[in-house]
């Protein structure tokens, strides 16, 4: 997917991207070849987490350096897939810059795993930002941020980095930045920075994409072609998976067909992104919201950004359907003519779950399937059938060790028929097979997003009846419609959709569910 390929771009102008991103940076579009100006450099970094606050457990500094990245790493193109798509927002963004006589200062790449850092997490990768700033003079800030992140003692993560390094810059050095759908936005965002461009899909497939279109934005500021402003509107609702949230499904469609059409053709709007924020956390910053980018059109900018807002609240009572329990998922599951991929709503290790949930394998069993799929996080289980042997009946306590409302554990009897060590799956893991049910035991958190590990322990979960998914909807591209038929389930945990099974302190208030408005 190389900048200026015809495919990216039809992508782009039929997604609803910036104009600048299809055809190139309006009025400007300068190769390498033919650039005049001195080189421009641009600082990029990333400080990222989604934050679920109900995680009782923190993550440290030491943590945090285990998966840091630093220097030209920062941007270093691997080619991963995200959901089906070539790379990241960091890639988009630097496959724009190919054609420009750009400089990129890498800095520091680091962020959490759902369990809040520590204040000297905060310290440390702001303060590696700012050392990066203070050695290297840069014409540019980049930030590749998810905008859901925080830790103790700093509730708007995303923002206080952006105005930490807006206070070391000064006002005229532009500072952009890409967040993902599940971001929280707030008012320091939108005052700390120029321009900004969040996920339009979920699933997310468009992660390079909002790198692409940013990366346009910013080389039509570099040459004089934009001053870009943005704008915020929050919301009081609380939305998020596994409810009506998918973007290709009504209601919440409607809102982002409105979101394009006013990017694609109202003059001077450079970014228009709807954003569903994270229910997971209890703080200040909690709520939907909308972010829009015009052209030096601050009012603009504002106008838009309420009028999204108005429109998306206006259907919150569609966003919120009723789901099944443990025990009506999986009767509803052995009535699908098609495997079904179940949604473990409270066990979703996207937003922080432990992965060791039992409420659907419990039923599973209790309900005699045939036929069914479950992955669960339990190193002692996996090592103790690893250490059986392919082809040994063991007796193992499976899952629900995190936390008491993960469990009690379920108690099952099986042969190993697989077992992998480091390297020829993701991790140690091991397969146990009883009755048409087939329990893969992973020593890390896998969530269902990529198959790699579960095919290689020989498991095709389309043969099943059922496979559980400890997931949202981002599960989706690899178990795709034709195939399956979907069931979000009300399971318990850190990602439950019950929202009152936590306790609330600091949100605002009032907000929708919570509060009848």
């Amino acid at each position: 997917m190389k900048t200026g390929n015809g495919t990216r771009r039809n992508f782009l102008k039929s997604a609803g991207f910036s104009s600048l991103a299809v055809a190139g940076t309006t009025g400007c579009s300068v190769s390498r070849k033919n650039v005049r100006a001195p080189k421009k450099r641009i600082m990029v970094g990333s400080f990222s987490d989604e934050t679920n606050t109900f995680i009782n457990e923190t993550r440290t500094l030491d943590d945090v350096k285990k998966s840091a990245k630093y220097g030209d790493d920062v941007f270093k193109k691997g080619g991963r897939m995200v959901h089906g798509t070539v790379g990241g927002s960091m890639d988009g963004f630097v496959d724009v810059l190919e054609m420009y006589d750009i400089e990129l200062i890498g800095s520091i790449a680091a962020g959490g795993n759902h369990r809040i850092m520590t204040e000297e997490v905060f310290d440390y990768v702001t303060g590696y930002m700012l050392d990066t700033l203070d050695k290297n003079q840069v014409d540019g800030v980049y930030l590749n941020l998810h905008g859901a992140g925080c830790t103790i003692g700093h509730d708007d993560l995303e923002g206080e980095t952006l105005q930490l390094i807006r206070n070391k810059v000064g006002p005229d050095i532009p500072i952009m930045y890409t967040m993902d759908l599940h971001c929280t936005v707030t008012d320091l965002m939108a005052q700390s920075a120029d321009a900004v461009s969040i996920f339009r899909t979920y699933p997310h497939i468009d992660a390079f994409d909002v790198g692409y279109e940013i990366g346009t934005i910013m080389m039509g500021t570099f040459f004089g072609k934009l001053k870009p402003v943005t704008a915020v509107k929050k919301i009081p609702l609380m939305i998020g998976p596994p409810l009506n949230v998918v973007t290709a499904d009504e209601p919440i469609r409607l809102v982002y067909e409105k979101a394009k059409m006013m990017q694609r053709t109202i003059p001077g709007v450079l970014t228009c992104c709807p954003a569903h924020g994270f229910m997971q956390q209890d703080l200040p910053t909690q709520g939907a919201g909308i972010m829009v980018t015009t052209d030096g059109d601050r009012e603009l900018a504002q106008k838009l950004a309420d009028e999204l807002g108005d429109m998306m609240f206006s259907y919150r009572k569609e966003y919120w359907i009723d789901l099944p329990g443990p025990t009506e998922t999986i009767r509803l599951a052995m009535k699908s003519d098609k495997p079904v991929a179940i949604a473990d709503g409270g066990d979703n290790i996207g937003a922080g779950g432990a992965g060791d949930g039992t409420a659907l394998l419990r039923e599973i069993l209790k309900q005699n399937v045939d036929s069914a799929f479950v992955q669960i996080y339990d190193p002692e289980s996996a090592q103790k059938a690893y250490n059986a042997g392919v082809g040994a009946t063991v007796t193992v306590d499976v899952g629900g060790k995190s936390d008491p409302m993960y469990g009690p554990p379920v108690t099952v009897t099986g042969k190993v028929t697989v077992i992998s060590e480091e390297g020829k799956s993701w991790h140690p893991a091991a397969r146990i097979d009883l009755k048409g049910v087939t329990i893969l035991l992973n020593t890390k958190r896998i969530g269902p997003n990529d198959q790699t590990n579960v095919r290689a322990m020989g498991i095709y979960p389309e043969k099943y009846r059922m496979t559980v998914c400890k997931g949202g909807f981002a599960f989706r591209p690899q178990h795709p419609p034709e195939i399956y038929n979907y069931i979000m389930s009300a399971t318990p945990g850190y990602s439950s959709p019950d929202l009152s099974t936590f306790t609330w302190k600091r949100i605002p208030r009032p907000i929708y569910p919570i509060d009848d408005i």
